[in-house]
């Protein structure tokens, strides 16, 4: 029903959990492997798996995808797990319930400002404290689904058919593989996508996502994501 995208670097002790984890899905899943580590990996559980001989950072995992014959294709971090066997279960019935050509799901992602800002300024997050809301927000695991413009590449899922929408023969920046995805899905519009609650409790993270190596941590971050994002998408 699925094939999982899975990006490796430098994480290889993680692996071992997250393959676990999937396989003991309750939806049988593929699980392609793209790893960019120095320490090559292999797994009998793996379907397919690409040993780099450089990072290649994030785009790579999506070149694997024109090899999905699942209705559904998701990518996958090496720094989070599935927690609960029912958690690709439960993004297939989001999706059903929820589908709009292009649509994506995950469980964390940003609505931006209406400057098309990645983050919200200090004084924004300042007057939030008494319940005025400007500028970018961030949503992880939400009380309710809520309507975003792009998901963080941790984890999207969609449909396989859905993938036509890319292009793959571009210059690829690779360190914003998720806002250009986000954008291509939904043809550059706003709020086309879904941060769902449907897993809260079912996604779990892992040792890694805040080590220096993690691209959140590189200099000159926000500025680098507010620049995709008014590149990719329209006020």
């Amino acid at each position: 029903m699925v094939t999982v995208l899975l990006l490796n670097y430098k994480r290889v002790e993680n692996l071992p959990i997250i393959l676990d984890a999937l396989k003991n899905q309750t939806v049988e899943c593929s699980i392609f492997l793209w790893n960019n580590g120095e320490q090559e990996f292999t797994d009998p559980r793996l379907d397919l798996v690409i040993n780099s001989s450089k990072n290649l950072k994030c785009w790579a995992r999506w070149s694997m995808a024109s090899y999905a014959n699942t209705p559904y294709i998701m990518s996958h971090d090496d720094d989070l797990v599935l927690s609960s066997p029912d958690s690709l279960q439960s993004l297939i019935d989001t999706m059903e319930e929820n589908y709009e050509a292009g649509r994506a799901i995950g469980f964390n992602g940003v609505k931006l400002g209406k400057d098309l800002s990645y983050y919200p300024t200090e004084q924004q997050k300042s007057i939030r404290k008494v319940g005025i809301t400007l500028g970018a927000k961030h949503h992880k695991f939400p009380k309710k689904n809520t309507r975003v413009d792009i998901l963080k590449g941790r984890l999207i899922f969609f449909k396989t058919a859905d993938l036509k929408r890319v292009p793959m023969l571009i210059e690829p920046e690779e360190d914003i593989d998720d806002i250009f995805i986000s954008s291509c899905l939904a043809k550059r519009s706003r709020k086309h996508h879904i941060v769902t609650s449907a897993l809260n409790g079912k996604v779990e993270e892992l040792k890694g996502g805040v080590e220096p190596m993690a691209l959140s941590q590189q200099a000159n971050w926000e500025a680098y994501r507010t620049n995709a994002a008014k590149k990719y998408f329209k006020k």
